[in-house]
């Protein structure tokens, strides 16, 4: 069977029916005189989705059974961003001097300036941080949440069967589900497949999917889930000449077949949706006034839609800040064609990693969170 246990149709009603409730009164443990915290009604979520076959990147869809949630985060790697700096600080400095002499030009008696002109890119602060190049580099990774439908295996395995085809040498085996999926006790755990290889016109890529199916002990998802399993797909281009082509991926990372596992396992049901104020990521928790549209434990992983520009900015800025105390935050604008994304990141000493994309669209503003837990 490829769908949940058999008593899911039970599970799907009371699940149903919790939601509803939950949505008119509180979710969480709160005691007597403790606040409240609704989930986000299904409405607001529902004005945001993709559906099936929505073009993520490089050839690959949203799977059929699955929804979008929110819009596709595209952002600069650190390692692209550091291979065209210095190319950058010439197109600074040279416009620099050039208006500098225009600042010259402008004072025919030759006083003293106080200060010298400021460099600028071009003048907004949302253009694209490589504008002054003839060609800024591109956006490198692509990032996307997902929320899965009754049949997640079917929508696991056609993700799985899409990264086979653009990737055809990187030895995948969509059927065999438990070769990217922990299997405990016939319960799908988690799913984790990162892989690297060459397309068939001779592009690098580095694809990774992980999905959660919520906390199988507690039996509770997380938050805007709608108590479904949730998924993360991250596309990066390593084909650039001037990026070395090591993967910032480990590559190829899955557990050892136990055998074609495909036609017994069953997803856990969920019984609770977790609160909209949990703590997620590494501590973060929603800030009133952004719409929660979808979350995950693990990895860790957060879409919201925020009415206001500065808000999203400022959501996307201070949770990457949170990271550690101290650490040294990127900031990257990418200019897209009907998109801008300013996006956030930093690394911890000890190896976890933090993004925050605000992404501006004309739908409206979106803040993407993502954070990679130290390995090992």
């Amino acid at each position: 069977m490829r769908s949940r246990r058999p008593a899911q149709a039970g599970h799907a009603v009371g699940s149903a029916l919790l939601v509803l409730a939950l949505a008119s009164c509180q979710t969480g443990d709160a005691g007597a005189g403790a606040p409240t915290t609704t989930t986000t009604p299904v409405a607001a979520i529902a004005e945001h989705e993709a559906g099936p076959e929505s073009p993520l990147a490089y050839g690959l869809t949203v799977p059929e059974g699955a929804t979008q949630l929110g819009p596709l985060a595209r952002y600069r790697s650190d390692r692209m961003i550091e291979a065209y700096q210095s190319e950058l600080a010439t197109a600074l400095a040279a416009q620099g001097v050039r208006e500098a002499v225009r600042a010259a030009n402008g004072n025919p008696e030759g006083v003293a300036q106080p200060e010298a002109p400021p460099i600028t890119k071009n003048g907004r602060p949302d253009d694209d941080s490589f504008a002054l190049l003839e060609e800024p580099p591109p956006a490198d990774i692509t990032a996307a949440v997902i929320r899965l439908g009754d049949e997640p295996s079917d929508a696991v395995e056609s993700m799985v069967r899409q990264i086979a085809e653009v990737l055809p040498e990187a030895d995948i085996d969509p059927d065999d589900i438990a070769s990217y999926c922990t299997i405990e006790d016939e319960r799908v755990a988690a799913c984790k497949l990162e892989v690297q290889g060459a397309t068939e016109d001779d592009r690098e890529l580095a694809i990774s999917m992980y999905v959660d199916p919520g906390d199988v002990a507690t039996r509770t998802a997380p938050p805007s889930s709608q108590t479904q399993p949730v998924m993360e797909v991250r596309i990066q281009d390593l084909s650039d000449p001037r990026v070395t082509r090591a993967s910032a991926l480990r590559g190829a990372d899955v557990p050892e077949s136990g055998g074609d596992t495909t036609a017994r396992v069953v997803w856990p049901a969920m019984d609770l949706e977790a609160p909209q104020d949990t703590p997620l990521l590494y501590g973060w928790v929603r800030p009133e006034g952004a719409t929660m549209l979808l979350s995950s434990f693990r990895p860790g992983f957060v879409s919201l839609y925020v009415p206001n520009a500065a808000d999203a900015r400022e959501i996307a800025r201070t949770y990457v800040e949170g990271l550690a105390p101290g650490v040294a935050v990127t900031k990257d604008s990418y200019e897209g064609l009907n998109e801008v994304d300013v996006t956030f990141s930093a690394t911890a000493p000890d190896g976890s990693r933090a993004v925050g994309t605000h992404v501006i669209t004309a739908r409206g503003n979106y803040v993407m969170l993502f954070h990679s837990p130290a390995q090992g």
